[in-house]
């Protein structure tokens, strides 16, 4: 049973620059990000490949650091997401709290990093479309005539024209930057198991300032974790002209035009997809118009 095997090398740096010389000398070694995803997949351990190399990032230090200020929250690429919730649940964004408190057990959000999140290859967690909404904001470690270069990009900036996190060639991400955001619209939604049942799942994710009847600076994006995201600014830019509560004419309407814009991202997104994300939708729909509709009482 153990023909074909091999064990791969894996290599340990202990800081930024152990991990540039790795690179530099192993160029096509693969990074151990999403290991907690990887190792629930069928085949995934041990290796098949021969001569592979693995580079796993736990032990460099400045990856597991986390520091705030008045504006945002920075985490390490490390930072696991019960880190996250221990140390920042009372000031950051209800959608990034949400989505982290969907993912399962502390057995999981334990061992979960928010860079496992994104660097996942082959497969799309919910992380990256509320990220999206959030305006969150990544650095980029990259090997450049090689040297380690660095750069702070936005997650939109970072998707493919398929809706995936794509890296720079032997790029990493190092850190994540999240705002804290005073946006009083904010909704995550989860249905299906991304880990169990990945074809017929879908998550959205939705923050936007409502004010009296219309929508500032929304934004959404639904994640289908075999596709990827579904974000485009024109969807954005439909929200923004709608005037709230929305008759059931106009509900109509909008979920045309996101299905249209879907369709023509994911093609091959299953029925069941389909009639999940039109829950969603309406769902949010429905909170904004009760929103708007519900008038604060009178002060005695």
């Amino acid at each position: 049973m153990y023909d074909g095997l091999s064990s791969p090398d894996i290599h340990t740096p202990k800081n930024l620059g152990e991990y540039a010389s790795i690179i530099l000398h192993y160029p096509s070694s693969t990074l151990w990000a999403g290991g907690t995803f990887i190792m629930s997949r069928p085949d995934s351990y041990p290796s098949r490949m021969m001569n592979a190399e693995i580079i796993y990032l736990g032990d460099v230090e400045e990856l597991h650091r986390f520091q705030r200020n008045d504006r945002f929250a920075e985490f390490g690429a490390m930072v696991t997401l019960d880190e996250i919730l221990s140390t920042g649940k009372t000031v950051l964004p209800k959608a990034l709290i949400d989505n982290i408190q969907t993912i399962g057990s502390r057995l999981i959000t334990r061992r979960v990093t928010i860079g496992g999140t994104l660097s996942t290859k082959g497969f799309t967690t919910s992380f990256p479309g509320t990220l999206i909404t959030l305006d969150a904001t990544a650095e980029v470690r990259f090997i450049k005539k090689k040297r380690l270069h660095s750069r702070w990009m936005q997650i939109t900036r970072l998707l493919d024209r398929n809706g995936r996190i794509i890296l720079p060639q032997q790029g990493m991400i190092s850190r994540v930057r999240i705002a804290f955001s005073e946006k009083n619209c904010q909704y995550f939604r989860e249905i299906g198991s991304f880990m169990l049942d990945p074809e017929n799942s879908v998550a959205a994710s939705f923050a936007a300032t409502l004010d009296q009847d219309i929508l500032i600076n929304p934004r959404i994006a639904f994640t289908y974790p075999t596709h990827g995201v579904c974000y485009s600014r024109d969807i954005d830019s439909i929200f923004s002209s709608l005037r709230f509560p929305l008759e059931d004419s106009e509900v109509r309407t909008l979920e045309t035009m996101i299905f249209t814009f879907v369709e023509s991202s994911f093609q091959n997104i299953s029925s069941l997809q389909k009639t999940r994300t039109s829950g969603i939708l309406r769902e949010i729909i429905d909170d904004l118009n009760e929103k708007t509709l519900t008038v604060p009482s009178e002060e005695s």
